[in-house]
């Protein structure tokens, strides 16, 4: 599988730059409604010679798939942060396959979102994650430039 498959079948590529951007490319789309993340694990990935996805890039991915997540559930006007997130390995990704999430947010309050979802690759459970981000107060941030 490679980008221009997935963008044929429907998915979209997700902008990324700095330090999200050293995951790879990272793609979305609307699965009956629900948000799908997916990264295809490519070498670089790879947790030195054993041909599987390093669990730092899956926790990374957990994190990224999270925080789309968490986005969308607040209309993509919000900032916010990562308050905690827990990764718990079922399995192992490989390097060529592509890993999928599908994050579910389970509250939203006025200050943090809770938010959960299983990490799927070649046809399999390899993790599950869940998270809670804290929402930021957009004032204090307007006229900041980024770093």
């Amino acid at each position: 599988m490679d980008e221009a498959t997935l963008l044929a079948d429907g998915w979209s590529r997700i902008p990324a730059v700095r330090y999200s951007a050293a995951l790879g490319p990272t793609f979305f789309q609307w699965v009956d409604g629900k948000v799908m993340v997916a990264l295809l694990a490519q070498q670089h990935l790879a947790n030195d010679n054993l041909g599987i996805v390093h669990g730092g890039a899956m926790m990374t991915f957990a994190d990224m798939a999270m925080g789309f997540g968490v986005g969308r559930a607040t209309g993509g006007n919000a900032m916010f942060v990562t308050a905690q997130l827990a990764v718990q390995f079922t399995s192992a990704a490989r390097i060529g396959d592509l890993i999928t999430c599908q994050p579910e947010v389970v509250r939203k309050t006025s200050s943090m979102v809770f938010v959960r979802g299983l990490i799927e690759a070649g046809g399999r459970t390899v993790a599950s994650t869940d998270g809670i981000f804290k929402l930021l107060d957009t004032a204090k941030f307007q006229g900041m430039k980024a770093g």
